[in-house]
């Protein structure tokens, strides 16, 4: 029965139950998709700021190599040599050389030493060797040190420039003279990412 003056679409016109669970389905599902697009959005930039900063160690650290190498010297017995290696099909280089001190790489070394350094990939380390005492005739745990200065390496590859002929080539023999300058190339593999590689140029000077 209606009221006196008042007609039915007039007494009717709150929501129903429906409509108030069909908005407040509505309201969840904007709130899931704009909540869903905040974390997607924050592991973004999280992932971004993880890698930019993972670049920024191993750039460094190849900056380090790079002086090292800058600085190296060869002697008749104890030769600049780079090797061209793989492991499991990807590039597992070897570089030797002589270095004038270890303060480079570790601060802590007290004096200046000749040592002979050797960087290499084993498995997926990028790992650097320093025979300390040139005139042991094996090497022992207290003439050689390893240390460990990357990890998930896929490849580690150099290149060496010869000024005489103008040309790239993947080893540098035993030879008198050294490379005129290098391109280091290190490729990284981390879960559920894509490889990418971080390159360092290296200028040896004369040769």
């Amino acid at each position: 029965m209606s009221l006196p003056g008042v007609s039915r679409s007039e007494s009717e016109t709150g929501f129903t139950l429906v409509e108030v669970l069909v908005a407040v389905a509505l309201l969840g599902m904007i709130g899931a998709m704009v909540f869903g697009s905040l974390v997607l959005t924050t592991n973004a930039v999280e992932a971004g700021r993880d890698h930019a900063a993972k670049e920024q160690t191993i750039r460094r650290m190849l900056r380090l190599m790079a002086e090292e190498i800058s600085l190296s010297k060869r002697t008749t017995m104890y030769p600049w040599v780079g090797v061209n290696g793989t492991q499991d099909g990807h590039p597992a280089d070897i570089l030797a050389f002589l270095a004038m001190s270890q303060e480079l790489i570790t601060p802590t070394a007290k004096e200046s030493e000749t040592v002979r350094v050797v960087y290499t990939r084993e498995r997926d380390r990028l790992i650097r060797f320093v025979r300390r005492n040139l005139y042991t005739l094996t090497d022992t745990n207290e003439s050689l040190d390893q240390m460990e200065l990357a990890d998930r390496v896929q490849a580690f590859n150099v290149r060496y420039y010869d000024d005489q002929n103008r040309i790239w080539i993947d080893e540098w023999p035993a030879v008198p003279k050294m490379p005129k300058a290098l391109l280091i190339e290190v490729t990284f593999q981390y879960p559920d990412a894509d490889p990418w590689t971080v390159r360092e140029w290296v200028m040896i000077g004369t040769s």
